[in-house]
């Protein structure tokens, strides 16, 4: 059995900046605390290669979210547990203690986590937040080892470094609009490895927070620099990019660098060279042009003809209701004309009785 501790530090409430009118969307605080496979994304709950304990007292795994626990706060020491001992009834499951009391009993890990290296993993929003990696800072009811004091009989080693103690850099040099997207994303499927620096990323990666935003009207939005609107300044004017990009330079890893307009201008290319002059980077063109080859062509026609039949269906499913609606109307006018009909009979027989009525007493 192996812990991990979590503390929130502090709460923050997103502002909506000086002259903007408009109130961002609301943000709420949020901690995920759990465990991961190597091949999870940075996203916590995107796939079933993950399992978290959130302040807001739920359990999530295999993309599906139950209560748990109760809600947390700051100042509060919270311990994530993992246990694989064999010879425990709760193998395979993780647990959630606060200032060293059980707050969540044992849940399951996914079975595609199971066997595998599994490694701490935590997000957050809207808070600082301290995590705590060696001795505890509180004591549980029973002994367990922190995640560095895992024996490396229990643990494996991590991934290599290349070789050459370099990280590649890629830059593609491609025209803009002109499927650069569409290739990293093959790429990327292929090379988890790397990581994608654009705007758009930002987007996504703001999006999945929980962020909505409005669809850009500016004829300037491209998918190179998209111009959404969240209502929150360092999002709507893409400051967070800055703070990426300053980051990630100082980040050890294989990153590419998708600014396609500016990678094709000399000045602005290199500027975004020196961001990466460490020694332990190395700068690739990745030129991005000319006959696609063949994988590429037909996952574009896959999507393509995906794109065609969802167009299909919905204009056929627009056909069927307005045919619907059609009958529906046919039917109400047949029903007036029926019920009509049926009113100007009961009259013409209320008429006729009383003509009648009226020849009876003459006579």
């Amino acid at each position: 059995r192996y812990m991990y501790e979590v503390k929130i530090v502090e709460l923050h409430s997103p502002s909506d900046g000086v002259g903007n009118v408009r109130r961002p969307p609301v943000s709420r605080n949020l901690v995920k605390m759990g465990f991961s496979t190597q091949e999870a994304p940075l996203l916590l709950g995107e796939d079933d290669q993950s399992a978290f304990f959130d302040s807001d007292g739920f359990y999530s795994a295999d993309k599906k979210r139950e209560s748990a626990g109760t809600r947390l706060t700051r100042d509060q020491t919270i311990a994530v547990l993992l246990n694989l001992d064999p010879s425990s009834p709760n193998m395979n499951t993780i647990s959630l203690f606060r200032d060293g009391v059980r707050i969540a009993q044992p849940q399951k890990l996914p079975e595609a986590m199971i066997g595998k290296p599994l490694f701490p993993h935590v997000g957050f929003k809207n808070m600082t937040v301290a995590v705590n990696f060696g001795p505890s800072m509180c004591a549980l009811p029973f002994k367990c080892q922190t995640v560095a004091e895992v024996p490396k009989a229990d643990g494996v080693e991590a991934p290599a470094p290349p070789k050459d103690g370099k990280y590649e850099v890629l830059f593609p040099m491609c025209i803009p609009e002109e499927g650069g997207f569409d290739w990293l994303d093959g790429f990327l499927e292929k090379n988890p490895r790397f990581f994608e620096l654009s705007d758009r990323a930002i987007v996504k990666w703001a999006e999945k927070s929980g962020i909505t935003h409005g669809k850009a009207s500016n004829m300037a939005a491209s998918l190179d620099k998209p111009l959404p609107q969240f209502g929150i300044p360092a999002l709507d004017d893409f400051s967070a990019r800055k703070i990426i990009s300053a980051v990630a330079s100082t980040q050890p890893r294989n990153y590419v660098v998708m600014e396609l307009k500016s990678n094709l201008i000399k000045e602005e290319r290199t500027a975004l060279l020196k961001r990466f002059s460490d020694s332990c980077f190395k700068t690739v063109a990745q030129v991005v042009m000319g006959e696609p080859d063949e994988d590429f062509k037909a996952k574009q026609q896959k999507f393509l003809l995906a794109e065609k039949q969802l167009q299909v269906e919905a204009e056929w499913q627009l056909r069927k209701l307005e045919k619907e609606k059609a009958k529906q109307r046919q039917k109400m006018l047949e029903e007036a004309k029926k019920k009509a009909e049926q009113e100007a009979q009961k009259k013409l027989e209320e008429l006729k009785a009383k003509e009648e009525a009226d020849g009876a007493e003459k006579n």
